[in-house]
């Protein structure tokens, strides 16, 4: 038995294996029809060809973990010269982010035994670090060689045998693998990413992208555009229909959306000439919690994002404030949308005591509720600018200042196709965007917001 180490921290991913798509990224897939597959597609300018023999099943679900995780300990390990990584299970489990249970080293043990069945011809795609492409990888495997240690019952073919956290695991990495990791062609993925995000296809969505959003200079770029058909084939999902691969996306999207790490998604044309647009955020896009948190309280979404971005340090501790006054002194405050603006672009004006000792004098208490009826008349009449302003503009203009808020509130509730609908109907002014954002709010504002939204898909069907 080895003794524990302590989880490696460094993330490595070899960026080949992550660009081919040999792992899908949907969790459930038929076995029967996943054992062979062969697949063509062209990412951002790149070929790739790629058949693949898989007889326990092709790749899925936690096998990215898992690939991450033997990856990251081998160049931990410094990539030794026979390809063989020597750890232990609890190390794989804990570099995998699997949670430290007896039903992550039976999963561990299944994905390891998957992994080590897949062998893949790349017929184009390999790259090398100094910019040549190999052709006819013939018969790469991912692992060459595994030996562990499990427990279970006494039948030797018992399904949910364990593996051993702290015996000994041996793992030897393809020739082709080890030698692109130990040449650096590999990406390093954000740890702050990987473990917060909840499901297994966000992971291997994230992992893809990372792949393809570098240009073979090195540059990383702000947007990737894919054909839906193209990326299909690259995540592994097998239904082909558009409609079935947007569904199966979804969720990863909202998920890669909600830890900063994309933007927003797009979606062009329609049935066949589908494709996505992935616009990655930036370091200095605004935190989209803050400018949840600042639309919910009454700020136009306009302001709410360059406050976030802006005054970042302070939304919360103000929200907060306002909604203890509001909640002690019911009706003290008519606008708490502009009061929240002013505070934070005036902070010099407010001093944030407990609601029950802003009143200490008579003439401290008016100075107070002047300075909030200022605020809330000045907020009013910049909100009604841009409201002019904004139902004015052509109905394009109207779809790309509101489309973020919008994306923000109904995203959940019109997906896929239903949002592409929205968008249609906004581009080509059969629904004012600018106009759909206010009664959105107002119905938000009257708990009417399912009716409303049934009203609005009703109303996209036609």
């Amino acid at each position: 038995m080895k003794k524990d180490r302590q989880p490696v921290t460094r993330i490595v991913d070899e960026r080949n294996i992550a660009r081919l798509g040999i792992v899908s990224v949907q969790t459930r897939l038929d076995d029967e029809n996943s054992r062979l597959w062969s697949v063509s597609f062209e990412i951002a300018g790149r070929s790739f060809g790629v058949a693949a023999e898989a007889p326990h099943g092709r790749p899925r679900g936690i096998d990215t973990n898992v690939l991450i995780g033997i990856e990251s300990l081998f160049a931990a390990q410094s990539c030794p010269e026979d390809n063989r990584l020597h750890t232990t299970a609890y190390e794989l489990r804990a570099a995998s982010f699997l949670s430290p249970n007896g039903k992550s080293y039976h999963r561990l043990r299944e994905s390891l035994d998957r992994l080590w069945y897949t062998s893949v011809t790349a017929t184009d795609g390999w790259h090398l670090p100094d910019g040549r492409r190999l052709r006819n990888v013939k018969r790469m495997r991912l692992i060459t060689d595994l030996s562990y240690w499990d427990i279970g019952s006494g039948d030797s073919v018992d399904p949910n045998r364990e593996l051993v956290p702290n015996a000994s695991l041996m793992i030897q990495l393809g020739t082709q693998l080890a030698n692109s990791i130990r040449s650096g062609f590999t990406q390093a993925l954000e740890h702050k990413i990987l473990t917060g995000i909840e499901q297994p296809p966000a992971r291997a969505l994230y992992r893809l992208l990372e792949a393809h959003r570098y240009a073979d200079t090195g540059e990383q770029l702000p947007s990737l555009r894919v054909d839906l058909e193209h990326w299909r084939l690259a995540c592994g999902i097998t239904d082909g229909k558009p409609s079935k691969t947007q569904r199966a996306l979804n969720e990863a999207h909202e998920e890669l959306a909600a830890q900063g790490y994309l933007r927003d998604v797009r979606v062009s044309g329609a049935r066949v000439n589908t494709a996505l647009t992935y616009v990655f955020a930036s370091l200095d896009d605004p935190d989209p919690a803050l400018v949840r948190l600042l639309v919910d309280s009454g700020v136009a979404a306009q302001a709410a994002n360059k406050l976030a971005k802006e005054k970042g340090d302070r939304v919360e501790e103000v929200v907060r404030y306002v909604q203890r006054v509001m909640r002690e002194k019911p009706g003290s405050v008519r606008k708490p949308g502009g009061l929240v603006y002013d505070m934070l672009q005036n902070p010099d004006k407010y001093v944030l005591d407990a609601p029950a000792r802003v009143a200490d004098t008579g003439q401290r208490c008016e100075e107070s509720r002047a300075r909030v009826r200022a605020a809330e008349e000045e907020a009013q009449q910049r909100t009604e600018q841009e409201r002019r302003e904004l139902l004015a503009a052509p109905p394009e203009v109207q779809w790309e200042r509101t489309r973020r808020s919008l994306k923000m509130q109904l995203g959940k509730q019109l997906p896929g196709e239903q949002w592409n609908a929205l968008e249609r109907a906004c581009l080509s002014g059969r629904v004012l965007a600018g106009a759909l954002l206010q009664d959105l709010s107002a119905a938000q504002a009257r708990l009417e917001l399912q009716a409303f939204v049934d009203h609005l898909r009703d109303d996209l069907h036609r």
